[in-house]
């Protein structure tokens, strides 16, 4: 199916903007810093124009990977000057096509055929790693994000559509202190790093020799109430029940299963509960990040899990 051209925007940014002094004179937005971060593979989040724990994680990993310095030029080495922040996009009916329903009651969610995307905004949130506040504000004149007349409309996203893969990881870490995960090559190198949630209090995380074990994108789930014993409203299903896949699954859009069985990393629903305990024991990321390290990995890459 034929995608929607992305066109320059001219201005960078569009609504005003924080700004982040990277080093003595090389001062950028932080919508700049969080798109060049994004495109490189050291994930933000959500790109929301806030500088917040993870933006900073993101920069300290990306200057680790190249053993970078604050008097280095950042902006040089993160592309800022070669593309803009923001570009012009245009709304296609396949974008629409993707909303569709997903229900929080366990056993409706068994009923309906894909874990889809509820609205527009949240069809965009995800193809453009945007939180759909953010979203909105960088095109204020939009007042109905539901309207049937906005297919070939122009709005403003943040550029992170590169195109570019990501190299081969030989060994992916997970530092449940910090709540990132970060792919290293064979020279124990980062070459990627994302935000991630960890098993919550009292929950157990994976440990030993582990990796990854299965790679199986487009997810279905199994529900089992026994998972969820503080739920009243999953013991009340009384079963195991088949959630179809989707970007709302409960795993969201890709599973890479462990050796240990039961764990995982894998995508969410919830993007805005990344980088913190969350989990009934597996990793976490963003639906765009899990993807981003699926092509990364093997079913035989070493997974080690440090800090919790």
């Amino acid at each position: 199916m034929k995608r929607a051209a992305l066109i320059l925007f001219a201005a960078l940014l569009p609504i005003a903007a924080r700004t982040r002094d990277l080093a003595p004179g090389q001062f950028v937005s932080v919508v700049e810093l969080q798109v060049a971060l994004d495109r490189h593979g050291f994930g933000v989040g959500f790109i929301d124009n806030r500088d917040g724990q993870k933006t900073q994680m993101a920069l300290a990993d990306f200057k680790a990977s190249l053993n970078l310095s604050d008097s280095d030029d950042l902006r040089g080495k993160l592309g800022i000057r070669d593309y803009p922040a923001v570009v012009e996009y245009e709304i296609t009916q396949q974008d629409l096509d993707q909303i569709g329903q997903a229900p929080a009651d366990w056993i409706e969610a068994s009923r309906v055929s894909a874990m889809a995307c509820e609205s527009l905004s949240e069809v965009l949130s995800e193809k453009f790693h945007v939180s759909e506040d953010y979203l909105h504000r960088l095109n204020p004149e939009i007042q109905d994000w539901n309207s049937t007349n906005i297919v070939a409309v122009r709005i403003r996203v943040p550029n992170v559509l590169s195109g570019e893969r990501l190299a081969a990881a030989a060994k992916i870490v997970v530092d449940c202190a910090r709540y990132r995960m970060r792919a290293l090559d064979d020279g124990g190198r980062i070459i990627a790093s994302f935000p991630c949630s960890v098993a919550r209090e009292g929950k157990a995380a994976p440990t030993g020799e582990l990796h990854v074990a299965t790679c199986a994108p487009s997810p279905n789930y199994t529900f089992d109430p026994k998972i969820y014993p503080e739920s009243p409203r999953a013991q009340k299903v009384g079963g195991k029940l088949i959630i179809p896949p989707g970007p709302n699954n409960p795993v969201g859009v890709y599973w890479l299963g462990l050796n240990l069985p039961g764990f995982g990393i894998h995508g969410t629903p919830h993007p805005e509960t990344i980088g913190r305990r969350e989990s009934h024991g597996c990793f976490r990321l963003t639906n765009w990040d899990i993807i981003r390290l699926a092509s990364m990995v093997t079913c035989s890459t070493p997974v080690e899990v440090t800090g919790f």
